[in-house]
């Protein structure tokens, strides 16, 4: 009966998709060993669970492709940020985990905040982010607290205390406008600033040794 596993067998197994942190062989491997059955009979949704378990994998789809092959479209997340040195943020604020010795290879920035509020930090993070790296910054740390006070901290070890009133991020630019001119004038560079001011900030600089 064409319903039997025997009937017309899958015989390849054929992955497609860019794989950066996942090993393909190791995918194509669990595939086979789940994808049992013939071409009508096999169970999709057993292979699309199994595919489903590897961390990186966000979507996949699977196909059948005459007379013998099944055909496995994969896409992986895109990473922005670790959580709380603790698991991995996605571009649409998904949490998940990776083994730990991963995670420190991969030099993102760190979120942090109360629970839950993951994607309220990668919206504001992804209006930031690019502000920042338009001046040739980073950022090294970023979040807020339970009393909605948000900061960052850039690459260079500078801690800002932002204003959640600052829609237009105008306190911001203001800071990164002037940073250079900061740096020509005083001796030390500023490490925590405070942009919750409405007509200035408040600089604290680091003690000589």
């Amino acid at each position: 009966m064409i319903l039997e596993p025997h009937t017309l067998p899958m015989t390849t197994v054929r992955i497609e998709g860019h794989l950066i942190n996942t090993d393909p062989q190791v995918l194509q491997t669990i595939v086979s060993q789940v994808a049992k059955g013939g071409f009508f009979s096999i169970d999709m949704t057993t292979v699309r669970l199994a595919v489903l378990k590897f961390p990186w994998i966000k979507d996949v789809q699977i196909h059948r492709q005459w007379p013998n092959t099944l055909l496995i479209q994969v896409q992986e997340r895109q990473v922005i940020a670790q959580w709380q040195n603790k698991a991995l943020v996605d571009d649409e604020g998904y949490l998940f985990n990776v083994p730990l010795k991963r995670k420190g290879d991969l030099g993102l920035p760190q979120f942090y905040g109360p629970p839950n509020s993951v994607g309220k930090i990668l919206e504001r993070y992804n209006q930031l982010a690019p502000l920042v790296n338009a001046y040739g910054f980073s950022i090294h740390e970023f979040g807020y607290n339970a009393r909605q006070t948000w900061y960052m901290v850039l690459d260079n070890g500078i801690k800002l205390r932002l204003s959640r009133y600052d829609k237009k991020n105008t306190r911001l630019q203001r800071f990164i406008k002037v940073y250079h001119r900061l740096l020509s004038t005083q001796k030390l560079p500023p490490v925590y600033v405070d942009l919750r001011y409405t007509n200035g900030i408040a600089v604290l600089h680091a003690l000589a040794d």
